[in-house]
């Protein structure tokens, strides 16, 4: 099973530099400036995550690792299922077998409080990945940077506040929710 948890964190980590690739190849200034380093470096932690769950000595807490990589994952592929989603699914598919194998009986802590112990800190790696997540997109859509000059204008769904507007005109920034 761990080699399931290095497998995520092989193909979590190629995703990362070739998203890093691409998104540095394209040259275009994006108002929402946070956006990629965030969503970069959320990638890399899930990655590490996952490596790191995959060493013995990672045992304690290796449930807790592969809860966040697993949800991390999963949630952040699905967001980006257009682009670079697909492979993020799949390493938190590699990532979800392994921790179901971790607190599977074959391989996981014994039966009684070893277990829900556990479970409950895969529980709490999944939902402080997703509760990152989710701040984290958060407060990159609403930092935007507005060039000095000409006109600029877009809009996203605000992740936990809604959906939103913002226009740029010489370097004044208007947001409307």
């Amino acid at each position: 099973m761990r080699r399931l948890g290095v497998a995520a964190a092989l193909i979590a980590g190629t995703v990362d530099v070739l998203y890093l690739g691409y998104v540095g190849s394209q040259g275009a200034s994006d108002p929402q400036f946070l956006r990629v380093p965030f969503v970069a470096i959320f990638i890399a932690v899930m990655a590490v995550c996952a490596a790191l769950s995959a060493r013995k000595s990672a045992a304690r807490g290796r449930s807790l690792l592969l809860g966040a990589a697993a949800a991390g994952l999963l949630l952040l592929g699905f967001f980006g299922i257009f682009s670079i989603g697909l492979p993020l699914l799949v390493a938190g598919a590699f990532a979800l077998v392994s921790l179901v194998g971790t607190l599977s009986l074959e391989g996981g802590p014994p039966a009684g409080s070893g277990k829900a112990a556990a479970t409950a800190m895969a529980a709490v790696g999944a939902v402080t990945a997703v509760v990152v997540l989710l701040g984290g997109f958060s407060v990159a859509a609403g930092a935007i940077r507005c060039p000095a000059s000409g006109i600029e204008s877009g809009s996203g769904p605000g992740v936990l506040g809604g959906s939103y507007e913002y226009s740029c005109n010489n370097g004044e920034l208007t947001i409307s929710r």
